[in-house]
């Protein structure tokens, strides 16, 4: 039998079952008190990763404390461990509330007698001095370690002084004059200069300190000229003038001084390495006359190194449009710089010249000013390109580069596309070529930006595909080229009818293909609306995979894609049975989808879009039904008094009126259901979002082109939507083309609604719409395949019940507070479409009526609540609290909702949805009781203090 090592501490994805906070909290708990070292560390060394899972207050000041028991009581190996985790943890620190007694347990190793403990030490409270910045005792003792004859102390206490000089002024003021004399004093020695010296980048907190610091440091520069020194010197003197940006013109001109003047390369370098992380800020703080410094050096330096430095500060410099404007004409320094180095033999000097006169020419035509001699930077880049895809030296990182310049010259002018599709379409040939992948995801990026730029080597790419299928056993590289090429094919493709030679050759390289790549091809052709070629694929695969799920996953694609192939077609009179059968396949797609889903991919977004689109088309059928009752069905006999009775003229056609509006609050409501979906879909791409956008404007067309005809002083502009083909990305080009059709066709219902009647044209166009829409080609979005971003929200909400399920008990009378905690987690991508600025709390609060029927006296009595609180994160934490007053005794609901708000303030439902029960008991009422031998009109009552009565106006005597 195998060995199995036997953990005392479980880990999630290893088939245990999944650990609330407090259970995990106590598991690690029983570790560190462990009488075994082994254990002990184990345990420490578990701490980040419970602090990444259970991110939440409660429950790292609980650690921490545990921690801090750990570091004052055990041994240097622990206290180190201690170190660690509060190195890998330091986002968590701030939720630290005993900040007071983690200092005090952790500053007690202070006064051991062991230099290393207290060395540890040290470099604890710098790993957290983000949290205690102004405790002067530490302070002291890092003052105090810096006069130690233990070298492992003095470096620790340098390692804590860079830390709270960073985050504390007080010490950063303090500190000045300390590091000044022992930098400038005999008896420290050079190494530890070395490492004093940085410390001097943090004295930025004010003018005065920032001054004194800079003189310092200059006065330094000769009195050490050992090239150590002088490196460490520049690079504190660029820190400190990056931070206080008003020192950066005298920052550049001494560091160029040094470019000039200094003979040592590793200094010319570094000087160099310093400018480029100053060009950063913006070329409009730099001091006049320095760009031409750097070009100068650059057109006088035969060393490659310090030209290709030269040009990488000069390519952050030329981002800036100022620069880019005086730079432009050929004559200026830069661009005789460029076009001297344009055609190196080295290729990474040659790419960073083009890619700055690209940059150069793009601001030129942004600007819409004319532009000298850019056929010749369009050549040099032509010759790069070709140069490095037939040269046997690899240089992948350079060509990227060429590409990208090529891509954004076709962006800044669309007459490029032709250029560079016939350049790249000749290095197409060479199918075992490494350079052939990014090749094509440059034709895919070209061809988005202008329709029909590819179809000139449609020819060219089936030959490829067809030679790639005739490989019997291809390499991972051919296999994705297949991929790619095939993703041109779709692309090129999209609007065209297929002929028998092209479904023949994608069949063919489907046949001898793994599976994942097939799943790719057909995943490109829905994205491109080729669900006719997607069908055979996903039913095939759809038998070939291990899971239920996928298998399910896998049929509900086969059925939308079988959907949106039914509704193809040009015969007008079989346009209702398409459209019904489309909405079987998308029901069957639907039920597949719910069989696919699992607790942990519930596949939300995909099961909305699919409901959305399938009452979309039941919408058109219902409209086409409802358009042929103006034939079948007569107006009633009553028509004329309905309409004198309700003054509406179109209710004198009688039955189609009330469809026809009917049919305008479904597609409303469709509409509606779009915009929702959107606001969900807060880490989807922008391409999605559009193509969501579009259906929405779709389903809002349809409405008010029905809204025209049968609704009084309807308001409808003269096209109801605006539809612009130009910034529309390829994939949804087609439907945005459908669209504009069905305005020219809303146009000419509009002209015809002016007289308050139903016409036999009017449906007819109504219905024309409908088979226009229909015959349109969904691209299914990618973010229905792909989660390119990961952004979730999670909520801890105190108090909680003390069994789950049960319902908080709350006195009558009183008032509940409500703590709202929550955390931000991202996936592997954060923020690559957006990012998370604010987010919003809602707590609603619900009233239940009273199961026993005894509901008394409710009309005046406010039964529902909604409390809301933006909150802005802190290191992805936020925090809201509400008090919650409940009016009368019963049981509430209280709905606590989270919903964020980007950089652009646009809201995003994103949830999550929480739910308490809250019960609060009715107040006891006092009623009056009958006595034997008293009156029975006496008023007695019955207190509920003691047993005694009481009469009105008597004392209180015994009964």
């Amino acid at each position: 039998m195998m060995g199995v090592r036997v953990n005392a501490f479980s880990e999630n994805g290893l088939g245990e079952p999944e650990q609330d906070a407090n259970s995990a909290l106590t598991e690690l708990d029983k570790g560190l008190r462990s009488g075994k070292v082994g254990e002990q560390c184990e345990a420490i060394v578990r701490f980040p990763k419970l602090f990444e899972k259970y991110p939440f207050p409660i429950l790292i000041n609980a650690s921490l404390l545990k921690l801090a028991d750990v570091f004052r009581l055990g041994n240097n190996f622990l206290r180190f461990c201690v170190l660690r985790v509060c190195q890998q943890s330091e986002k968590h620190l701030d939720k630290i509330s005993n900040v007071d007694e983690f200092v005090r347990r952790v500053y007690s190793v202070m006064h051991c007698n062991d230099p290393i403990g207290r060395a540890i030490t040290l470099r604890t409270f710098g790993a957290v001095a983000a949290i205690i910045p102004e405790r002067q005792q530490i302070h002291h003792s890092i003052r105090r370690s810096l006069d130690s004859h233990d070298n492992v102390e003095v470096e620790a206490a340098i390692y804590a002084a860079i830390q709270f000089a960073a985050q504390s002024k007080t010490f950063a003021i303090s500190m000045c004059n300390k590091v000044s004399d022992m930098i400038q004093g005999q008896s420290i020695p050079a190494n530890m200069k070395l490492q004093l010296i940085p410390i001097l980048q943090y004295m930025h907190h004010d003018t005065n300190t920032a001054a004194m610091v800079r003189t310092l440091c200059i006065d330094l520069l000769p009195s050490y000229p050992a090239q150590d020194f002088v490196l460490v010197t520049l690079n504190t003197l660029t820190q400190l003038a990056a931070t206080t940006l008003v020192d950066i013109p005298t920052q550049i001109n001494l560091l160029i001084e040094y470019l000039k003047n200094d003979p040592r390369w590793e200094v010319k370098s570094k000087c160099l390495q310093h400018l480029y992380e100053l060009a950063k800020p913006g070329a409009h703080l730099w001091p006049p006359g320095a760009l031409d410094d750097i070009i100068v050096i650059a057109l006088s330096t035969h060393k490659t190194r310090i030209l290709t430095l030269a040009l990488r500060v000069i390519q952050v410099l030329a981002e800036s449009p100022r620069m880019c404007h005086e730079q432009r004409f050929p004559s200026s320094k830069l661009r005789i710089l460029c076009s001297k180095n344009c055609y190196s033999p080295q290729p990474s000097i040659a790419a960073q010249s083009i890619q700055i006169l690209t940059q150069i020419l793009c601001y030129c035509y942004k600007e819409n000013m004319e532009v000298e001699k850019a056929d010749e930077v369009i050549s040099a880049l032509e010759t790069l390109i070709l140069l490095l895809t037939f040269s046997d030296e690899k240089r992948p990182y350079e060509l990227k580069f060429a590409l990208k310049c090529a891509v954004r010259l076709c962006e800044s002018k669309l007459e490029y596309c032709e250029t560079f599709v016939e350049l790249l379409g000749t290095r197409l040939d060479n199918i075992s070529s490494d350079y052939t992948i990014v090749i094509c995801e440059t034709l895919g990026a070209i061809g988005g930006l202008k329709a029909d730029t590819l179809l000139s080597l449609v020819d060219d790419i089936l030959c490829l595909l067809h030679a790639l299928a005739e490989i019997t056993n291809p390499s991972t590289q051919q296999i994705h080229t297949k991929t790619m090429l095939c993703t041109l094919i779709f692309q090129t493709l999209s609007g065209y009818t297929w002929n028998s030679q092209t479904e023949t050759t994608i069949a063919k390289v489907v046949q001898n293909n793994n599976m994942w790549a097939n799943y790719c091809i057909a995943r490109a052709a829905v994205r491109y609306g080729h669900h006719k070629i997607a069908i055979n694929i996903f039913n095939d695969l759809k038998e070939q995979v291990s899971s239920e799920h996928f298998h399910f996953w896998l049929v509900c694609l086969k059925e939308m894609s079988e959907a949106e192939a039914k509704l193809y077609g040009e015969d007008s009179n079989t346009m209702v049975s398409r459209l019904e059968s489309a909405i079987i396949h998308y029901n069957k797609a639907m039920a597949a989808l719910k069989a696919a889903s699992t607790p942990s991919h519930t596949l939300q977004f995909q099961a909305e879009y699919i409901k959305i689109r399938t009452e979309f088309l039941q919408c058109l059928v219902q409209l086409i039904y409802t358009c042929n009752i103006l034939c079948i069905v007569p107006p009633p006999a009553i028509a004329a008094a309905i309409v004198q009775n309700t003054r509406d003229e179109y209710q004198r056609h009688g039955y189609i009126t009330n469809q026809l509006r009917k049919c305008v609050k479904e597609f409303k409501n469709c509409g509606d259901m779009y915009w929702k979906l959107y606001q969900t879909a807060f880490d989807a791409d922008t391409a999605t979002l559009e193509n969501m956008q579009i259906l929405q404007q779709i389903c809002v067309l349809v409405e008010q082109c029905v809204e025209s005809i049968c609704v009084c002083g309807a308001k409808v502009k003269d096209e109801p939507i605006e539809f612009g083909s130009q910034n529309i990305r390829l994939e949804s080009q087609q439907l945005v083309k459908a669209c504009e059709n069905a305005v020219k066709i809303s146009n000419a219902i509009v002209e015809d609604s002016n007289i308050s009647t139903i016409t036999h044209k009017q449906v007819d166009l109504l219905k024309k719409t409908v088979e226009v829409l229909s015959n349109a080609s969904l691209p299914i979005p990618r973010y229905f395949f792909q989660v390119l971003q990961s952004t979730s929200v999670k909520l801890a909400i105190s108090p909680q019940p003390r069994v789950m399920g049960e319902f908080i008990s709350v006195p009558a009378g009183s008032q509940l507070a409500v703590k709202v905690e929550g955390v931000i987690q991202h996936g592997s991508k954060p923020g690559l479409f957006r990012k998370v600025k604010e987010v919003v709390v809602t707590v609603t609060s619900q009233f239940q009526n009273n199961p026993k029927g005894k509901d008394v006296e409710t009309k005046n009595l406010e039964i529902s609540l909604v409390l809301t609180q933006t909150v802005t994160p802190h290191k992805d934490f936020f925090t809201a609290q509400f008090l919650l007053a409940f009016p009368r005794g019963g049981q509430y609901v209280l709905v606590v909702d989270a919903s964020v708000i980007d950089e652009q303030s646009n809201t995003w439902k994103t949830g999550p949805r929480s739910t308490l029960t809250v019960k609060v008991p009715e107040e006891a009422k006092l009623a009056p009781i009958s006595v034997p031998g008293m009156q029975s009109n006496a008023n007695v009552i019955l207190m509920p203090e003691d047993n005694h009565f009481i009469r009105p106006h008597q004392k209180r005597c015994n009964m």
